[in-house]
């Protein structure tokens, strides 16, 4: 299956961590800055940088799809350089990845939401957990029947694995197709594949913010990382730089078609992701440290528990110093903090940990055990 011309690279990548990072301090800002209460006061001071967090913050998003696609697309060329692919084994592998620190940081909201509703009425809490919602969260499908999310950022988790299952279905595919046929490569099929349903959402399900609960609306980000990651193993003679080249004329060509700032941020992180390849992805010494790596470590789980950190903070301060500039301000950079010291502690002691279905029900038995306490006390 060609699997020399495979070259996987070893080494720990700053600039992964970097848009990592900056990508999960920018979204838990942006949610400090949409939801309120604090954000209403301090906004007073700070109206531009409080309106540009609840404007644009959200463009983070575009961030973790591109760097997400690129590297699932490493992860999947590596499998599919095996004689043996199994897709419902990486579907699960996936699925326990995400799900597990899901359910420990929805059981946290969810408990913090009941804890705080009768002194802090405010819109940004859940409606109270009830047996359907309860399902639809763990199976990632609340939004496809239209259920109230927990948190905030939920929906993102769905259409992570919504993608990844539509990545690792083209993989799927290839390496059956290769299989049968014994022509060609591997490599080229499912890059061509990914492909494909990177120009048909660019083109025609992106355009339509009807289709935000699937994943092929947000697959015109995240294939462009599945490209750039992939592309090394494609063989193609058309070096990165040319690369780099041709995914700003196609996006050229789509912004034309429908401007979108969405698309602009994704198309300058697929560029730049392009042309660290063409530097064969050297080391960055002066990007290194542990501060960083730690950040992006982590940067999945504080984005799961960021939101419940900050319903408690802001019930906090929104009951006892409701107008009080210096008490916002403070509450918003100890929410921020928090959400940074406790993601880290989630990500040590959840996400870490070895997958398996066992912790899944462990987890699963803690969440329905969290929602039943709440349903019957409220």
């Amino acid at each position: 299956m060609n699997a020399s011309k495979t070259r996987v690279k070893t080494h720990r990548s700053e600039v992964i961590d970097l848009f990592k990072a900056c990508a999960c301090l920018l979204i838990v800002l942006h949610h400090l800055a949409l939801y309120g209460p604090m954000s209403d006061v301090v906004y007073e001071s700070v109206p531009n940088f409080i309106g540009f967090l609840f404007d644009h913050g959200l463009l983070a998003v575009q961030v973790f799809l591109v760097v997400g696609g690129y590297l699932n697309a490493k992860s999947l060329i590596r499998a599919l350089s095996q004689t043996d692919f199994s897709l419902f084994s990486h579907a699960v592998a996936r699925y326990l990845r995400l799900v597990i620190p899901l359910l420990a940081a929805l059981s946290f909201t969810v408990a913090v939401t009941a804890l705080v509703r009768p002194y802090f009425d405010h819109p940004s809490l859940s409606e109270a957990p009830t047996p359907l919602n309860v399902i639809a969260h763990i199976l990632l499908l609340q939004d496809l029947v239209s259920l109230q999310a927990f948190s905030a950022g939920v929906w993102y988790v769905a259409i992570d694995f919504q993608l990844y299952l539509m990545a690792l279905v083209c993989a799927a595919v290839a390496h059956r197709w290769q299989t049968l046929s014994q022509q060609g490569s591997v490599f080229r099929k499912v890059l061509g594949m990914w492909m494909v349903l990177t120009l048909s959402s660019l083109f025609v399900w992106n355009l339509n913010t009807s289709n935000e609960v699937w994943g092929i609306y947000f697959y015109c980000a995240y294939g462009l990382g599945l490209c750039v990651g992939s592309w090394r193993s494609s063989g193609f003679n058309i070096n990165y730089r040319i690369l780099a080249l041709l995914i700003l004329l196609v996006g050229g060509l789509a912004w034309v078609y429908e401007p979108r700032i969405r698309l602009a941020v994704a198309l300058a992180v697929a560029i730049l992701l392009a042309l660290y390849e063409a530097i064969d992805c050297r080391p960055l010494p002066r990007m290194k440290g542990a501060w960083l790596q730690s950040l992006s470590n982590a940067s999945y789980a504080i984005f799961l528990i960021h939101f419940g950190v900050s319903l408690l903070v802001s019930a906090v301060v929104y009951s006892n110093w409701p107008e009080s500039l210096h008490a916002n301000v403070t509450g918003m950079i100890t929410s921020f903090v928090l959400s940074l010291l406790l993601g880290t502690c989630l990500h040590q002691l959840v996400e870490k940990q070895l997958l398996s279905w066992q912790r899944w029900l462990q987890w699963v038995a803690a969440f329905a055990a969290t929602c039943s306490a709440v349903m019957l006390l409220t």
